[in-house]
Formats: C-alpha cells, structure tokens, sequence
C-alpha cells in the first residue's frame, strides 16, 4: 500500500518528537536518578542517548534524526549538564556524524562503527581545540576533556549494543518507507 505524503511527513514528525521525549527524559532521569555514579554517570545516560539516537534513524528518518541529534545537547544543558553554550553545536555534529554513518551504511554493524569511531574523533578534536580557545576554570576543563574523549566512543559503541539488542527483541521494523536492508 502507497503512502500519502501527508501520512508519511505525519509519521516523521510524531517519530522525531517521540524520539526526542525519551530521550530528553532519559537524560533527565539519569541526571536525577543515577547521581551516586558521578563521573560513571556519562556511560549510562550517553548509551542510551546514542542508542535513542540510531532508533531515531528509523523511526524519525535522517532528517528527524538529525533534528535530535543538534536538539539533545540543548535538553543536556537543561537537565543540568556542565556544558558551555558556545560548545552545544559541536556536540550536535558529533550526534549527527554518528546518525548520518548508520544511515547510509544502512543501519548495519559498519555503519555504527563508523559513526561512533568519526563522533569520537570529531568530538575529542572540538574539545581539545575549544579548549585552547577559551579561559574555563580548569575543573571545567578538566570535566569537558574527559567527557568528550574516549567515552564518547565507548558510548556509542555500546548504544549500538542497546539499538540492535532493542531492534532484535522487539522486532521492530520502522515506520517509514525505504528504511529496509539492515
């Protein structure tokens, strides 16, 4: 059956939004919920942020993903993350290197590696360079090198984990059209 393109924007815009609820709520919750981790706290709450972000290919299509990828530093922020504004849109890059991998490698265990690995990159060398641009305190710096470096990585590796065990146990296939081939 021919979808409507009306029925289809409809279903890419209740996928973004629903996506970027739970994910904001995720991040909210393990902000309130899990502070007895401290430091830790970043490898619970990124895994499930990066996984919500590669559902979010499926469910929201490349352009709702990509809408959550730049949204979730901002939700970060409001949930209380010690990010810098100026910082956000790096961050929001680094989101979308990751969701633009899965996409094009179609949703595959490449793509993921791909993603997490160009996130990281991208993500530790805007860090280090903002670093040097700009006069934070140093427990600030010190807090924003490590979390954009290596657990970003590990991260999203393990948010792939989370969306192909999540994908494999609920069995769900997306809603949009043209998103088969994983």
């Amino acid at each position: 059956m021919v979808e409507n393109k009306s029925l289809r924007l409809t279903r890419q815009i209740a996928g973004t939004a629903l996506m970027l609820a739970l994910t904001a709520a995720l991040q909210i919750s393990g902000r309130y919920l899990t502070p007895f981790l401290g430091p830790a706290n970043i490898f619970v709450v990124g895994t499930l942020v990066n996984a919500c972000l590669l559902i979010a290919v499926d469910y929201a299509g490349i352009r709702g993903a990509a809408v959550i990828a730049f949204a979730v530093p901002f939700t970060a922020l409001l949930a209380g993350a010690p990010i810098p504004l100026p910082f956000l849109p790096f961050i929001g890059a680094g989101n979308f290197l990751l969701v633009l991998m899965s996409y094009l490698f179609k949703r595959k265990t490449i793509g993921i590696f791909v993603g997490a690995v160009a996130k990281f990159l991208f993500l530790f060398g805007a860090v280090a360079a903002f670093l040097r641009l700009t006069q934070l305190p140093a427990a600030l710096s010190a807090v924003l090198y490590f979390s954009f470096s290596w657990p970003q990585l590990v991260t999203a590796l393990l948010g792939g984990v989370v969306y192909f065990a999540t994908r494999r146990v609920l069995r769900f296939e997306p809603a949009l059209p043209g998103r088969a081939g994983r």
